[in-house]
């Protein structure tokens, strides 16, 4: 999870990437690259963008010695499936994007998910996640990254089914750039000081 200063998830121009830099692309690099699966919701597919899962190079050993597939799975979870069916995500990722979605679905707009992607139906009106990971477990899926939206992780947390938090915390708010000159931990919290960069 990226946040800036403020607790806002996105930049101005309404992703994540701009409130990124070198060191947090790094990060999330490392973590996606021995991840099965990456599970997103439908507003941050809209968002994002997601570039096709395709294997990359330096990582294909390790994956295989480690037992995972060449690239990543991923996973959208959508009740309302308007989601962008042109990306290349869906027509050029190496293996065909899973979408979970629930009974409550439109019927039509199932019929056009299946046209791109692997279809999930849940029992019910919404996707349940402990659901959701059993289906995806039983294909051989073990290891899974929630990337968003806040929605999607709230619903993974309060099932109690998150065993791992990471989080980056950008220096800047509102589009302002801030340096971090003091950090102190105690009883688990994080007490960080910012000072607005100097830029004169």
């Amino acid at each position: 999870m990226l946040m800036d200063l403020e607790g806002s998830i996105a930049g101005q121009d309404g992703r994540s990437g701009s409130l990124s830099g070198p060191a947090d692309r790094r990060v999330f690099s490392a973590i996606r690259s021995h991840a099965d699966a990456v599970i997103i919701g439908a507003s941050t597919m809209r968002a994002e963008r997601y570039r096709p899962m395709v294997p990359r190079p330096e990582l294909v050993e390790s994956r295989a010695a480690a037992g995972l597939q060449p690239a990543v799975q991923l996973v959208i979870v959508s009740v309302s499936l308007d989601l962008p069916w042109d990306e290349a995500v869906f027509a050029e990722s190496t293996f065909r994007p899973i979408v979970a979605t629930c009974e409550a679905a439109d019927p039509a707009n199932v019929e056009t998910a299946r046209e791109h992607a692997e279809v999930l139906i849940c029992p019910g009106e919404s996707v349940d996640p402990a659901w959701l990971l059993a289906q995806l477990t039983a294909r051989g899926l073990r290891r899974f990254i929630c990337e968003g939206g806040r929605n999607l992780l709230n619903a993974f947390a309060e099932a109690g089914l998150v065993d791992e938090w990471d989080l980056t915390l950008g220096p800047s708010a509102a589009g302002v750039g801030f340096d971090l000159v003091d950090t102190t931990d105690d009883e688990g919290f994080h007490f960080l000081r910012y000072v607005k960069k100097d830029n004169t």
